[in-house]
Formats: structure tokens, sequence, C-alpha cells
């Protein structure tokens, strides 16, 4: 199992009704393979995808301490201008609006705690034109998603950082889970709406 933030945990027993499927798959999580590694797939599933400008996608499983090394690391697959992602979980994300990555990056440093730790919000960077999208998205439960074009590159960043692709690999929000908020663990934390209009009020501009 690999290193989790302290905001996201398996349910107890007595958390989860009595003969739900929830409970079973929960009993099944003792033997999930989730552990630290990525599985990559190409963009020729179907073709919606394929109308897409990315090559392939891939999720990444890597402890939660290693998160924001592996994230800053990944940047380096993007253009000079980026965009940040970022939303509440389960809902439509803003979109921010392009500016220099190193800028961005080093802004984002200052949020480097909430960004890999608080589990209600989805947020990523991105850049998209018509020729490539190139895509870091950290979704609430607190892996990478990434969709790329480079998979050379991309692949010697996974072996950097000593991950491997497994083919039967899960990911923790395939299993019964629950968050909680991370003021409860850190008091410096800013709250998850606070955070969110932060973001909003720097990085969308009308």
């Amino acid at each position: 199992m690999i290193e989790l933030p302290p905001t996201l945990r398996a349910p107890r027993i007595d958390e989860v009704p009595k003969n739900s499927p929830a409970l079973e798959r929960l009993k099944q999580r003792d033997k999930a393979n989730i552990v630290q590694g990525y599985k990559l797939l190409q963009n020729d599933e179907n073709e919606e995808q394929q109308q897409l400008p990315f090559n392939f996608y891939a999720e990444v499983n890597i402890d939660n301490s290693k998160l924001w090394k592996l994230i800053t690391r990944l940047s380096q697959e993007l253009p000079d201008v980026a965009s940040l992602i970022f939303g509440y979980e389960g809902e439509e994300p803003f979109y921010g609006n392009y500016i220099d990555k190193n800028d961005l990056l080093t802004d984002l440093l200052e949020f480097k705690s909430e960004i890999v730790k608080d589990t209600f919000i989805d947020i990523g960077i991105i850049y998209s034109d018509e020729e490539r999208l190139i895509e870091i998205f950290i979704p609430e439960s607190k892996y990478v998603k990434f969709w790329g074009v480079d998979e050379e590159s991309f692949r010697q960043i996974m072996n950097d950082f000593n991950l491997r692709e497994i083919d039967n690999i899960e990911f923790v929000d395939e299993y019964p889970k629950v968050r909680e908020p991370l003021t409860l663990f850190d008091e410096k934390a800013i709250p998850t709406n606070e955070f969110i209009e932060q973001l909003t009020k720097k990085y969308i501009k009308n």
C-alpha cells in the first residue's frame, strides 16, 4: 500500500453499512494492488479520444511525500506557459488564464500542502492547443493523471522516480474511502473553500 495523505483513509468496519457492496469492497481492499507505479494507455481507444491531441494517458501512484516532486518534474513536459485547472471534487473545474509556467509553479509552492493533501479539491496544470494536449491532474484521491505527447520522456521520468509500469495496478478511489479536512491535521492549512477562492482571484482574470 502506498503512503496516503493523513486526510485519506479506509473506512472502519462500523462506518460501512452491513451487507452492503461497500463492505465487500472494503474487505477486498486488504489485498488491493495499490502500490507505487503506473499504467499507460495509448490514445487509440476510440474516435472521440483520438480527436484530442495527446498521444498517451497515464495514471501514477506515488507515496504522498513524493507527490509534489513528481508534479514539478512532470511540469517539465509542459511548454513555457500553462494554465491552472482546479475545483471542488466532482464538479466542473475552473480554468485559469495562461501564464508563465515557472511563475505558476513558484506561486503554487506556497500551497504545496493543500495541493497534495486536501482531498476535497481536484487540481492540475494544463496546456492545450490544436496540436497538443499536456495535462498533469491531481484528483481528490491524490494520485496523478497525465495526458502527454512524449512517451519516451514520460517513461524516463518514471524511471528516475523508480516507478515501474504495472498492468494490474489499482488506485485508492477504486475502493471505499474516507476523506477528512486538512485543517484537522494542520492548523495552518487553508480551508478548501478559501483555497479555491484564492486561486480564483489570482488566476482567473476577466
